[in-house]
């Protein structure tokens, strides 16, 4: 990977870890400073639930960085990276599950069938990424497999 595409890249992760620690806090802030009553479990739910799905997806992108580290190192094929694909995996399996939850949560209070439908979708849409990280796992294991013969042949 070319040294440009690295830093494009990396640029790319710092701001989305921004905008999710931006929306964390006013996901907290804003419906704390709104709210004309007292705080109850259900809005305790409602604030803490996308505060963690972001978690999420902060966790996901510094896998993504520590893998971008080792790729710009030339080290990524080593068995200590899997580790990393199986945080990305986990991480956007947990993400989605929880946007899932809280849509279908949403969908029942409000009577609304088809933000229950979107969050099963978002729920399907998690389990075929974490799908697809496996695969890719698989992938990496077999690379480095195969890594190591040549090294062993050279």
């Amino acid at each position: 990977m070319t040294p440009v595409v690295i830093r494009a890249l990396r640029v790319v992760l710092v701001a989305l870890a921004l905008a999710a620690l931006a929306a964390q806090v006013l996901l907290v802030v804003v419906p704390l400073t709104q709210l004309a009553r007292p705080v109850d479990g259900l809005d305790v739910v409602f604030m803490v639930a996308p505060v963690l799905a972001l978690l999420c997806l902060e966790l996901g992108l510094v896998a993504l960085w520590v893998l971008l580290t080792r790729v710009e190192r030339e080290v990524i094929f080593d068995a200590s990276a899997d580790r990393w694909v199986w945080v990305i995996a986990a991480s956007g399996l947990l993400a989605a599950l929880l946007v899932a939850g809280m849509a279908a949560l949403v969908g029942e209070l409000d009577d609304a069938p088809g933000l229950i439908l979107v969050g099963g979708g978002i729920g399907l849409l998690g389990v075929a990424f974490a799908l697809l990280m496996t695969v890719m796992l698989g992938l990496l294991r077999t690379a480095t497999g195969l890594r190591r013969e040549l090294e062993a042949v050279v």
